[in-house]
């Protein structure tokens, strides 16, 4: 059997395990898992460190615990080598995943500071000017919506206070913004 035979279990040995738990016999759920506990971290550890081998492990013998009850014993040395490649799969994803989101310190250190004090002028006549032209050219209620808005309320407190759908709110703040934009072309 190649690789498969040095991790896993025998297939009659799951299979006699699977039937015991399955059949409620005292402790066998726990001899099930104890069995596999071993084959879970040398198979995880292989390509991962030891502390997210373990975690994966745990993750892996819940997942079997949870789904002993439809595990067919004759496949279960099948069941339990998916659960194990599909939660490998999961990790590899969630660390590329994780690896994209991180960036190196070379980049934080030549980003200028935020909040400045040009930021905030520039905010506050930016800001002034949506309020100045928002009253002049939306309706009451989307210049309403928009002040609360620009005020730091979410959309979904704005929809709270006015008992409506947050996403009525959303849809009003896309309008109100297609409205301004022309309007507040030179401020781009």
């Amino acid at each position: 059997m190649g690789r498969l035979g040095e991790v896993w279990p025998d297939q009659h040995e799951l299979i006699h395990l699977v039937h015991e738990a399955q059949r409620g016999e005292p402790r066998a759920i726990d001899a099930l898992l104890a069995r596999l506990r071993p084959s879970f971290v040398r198979f995880f550890a292989r390509r991962i460190a030891l502390d997210d081998a373990e975690d994966a492990t745990q993750g892996a013998l819940i997942r079997i615990a949870g789904a002993l009850g439809r595990i067919d014993p004759e496949r279960a040395r099948s069941y339990v080598v998916t659960v194990a490649h599909n939660l490998l799969r999961s990790e590899c994803r969630r660390r590329a995943r994780d690896a994209r989101r991180a960036a190196p310190i070379e980049l934080a250190e030549s980003m200028a500071a935020p909040g400045t004090a040009d930021d905030e002028a520039d905010y506050g006549d930016l800001a002034r000017a949506v309020h100045r032209v928002s009253l002049a050219t939306l309706p009451p209620d989307l210049h309403e919506i928009l002040h609360a808005r620009l005020s730091g309320l979410s959309p979904a407190e704005i929809a709270s206070q006015r008992q409506v759908n947050p996403a009525t709110i959303r849809t009003r703040l896309l309008r109100a913004r297609a409205i301004l934009r022309p309007e507040l072309g030179s401020y781009r």
